[in-house]
């Protein structure tokens, strides 16, 4: 019996150090995914917003106060200009509109992040042209 004193704390520190790594691994992988998932849901917004309002440009090149409110959605939740964003780091920069037109009107609005990094516990995940989301056009087209 006195061959085994000490036993249980050898083995409580080789099994800690498994465990702690294993916590930690799934804490990275969760926080990047709800990241991600706060990511996805503000493009989502921005896109289905840019799909139902009145675009006003006419051709691909979104105007300012169009691309400024599809942004203002997907920054703040709301097309007006907001105090807190939904994702912390988030810019407008960020945020990237691509119009596609089909038979000389609006067919798709495509919303999508580029330049932004997701900072987890062991890495930084960059993201570029990702999550992107695409909604087809049904407003009204009122070019200017």
């Amino acid at each position: 019996m006195k061959r085994r004193r000490g036993v249980a704390i050898l083995e409580f520190a080789a099994g800690s150090g498994l465990l702690l790594a294993i916590f930690s691994g799934t804490f990275d992988f969760g926080y990047t995914l709800i990241q991600y998932n706060r990511l996805e849901t503000a493009v989502a917004q921005a896109a289905r917003y840019a799909s139902i309002v009145p675009y006003d440009s006419p051709n691909t090149t979104p105007s300012a106060a169009f691309l400024a409110s599809v942004r203002n959605m997907a920054l703040y939740g709301n097309p007006a200009v907001g105090h807190s964003v939904v994702v912390g780091g988030l810019t407008a920069a960020n945020i990237q509109l691509q119009v596609t037109f089909a038979n000389g009107v609006p067919a798709t609005m495509q919303v999508s992040i580029t330049g932004y990094n997701i900072y987890a516990l062991f890495g930084t995940h960059p993201l570029t042209g990702k999550p992107r989301v695409s909604y087809p056009y049904q407003g009204v087209w009122a070019p200017a």
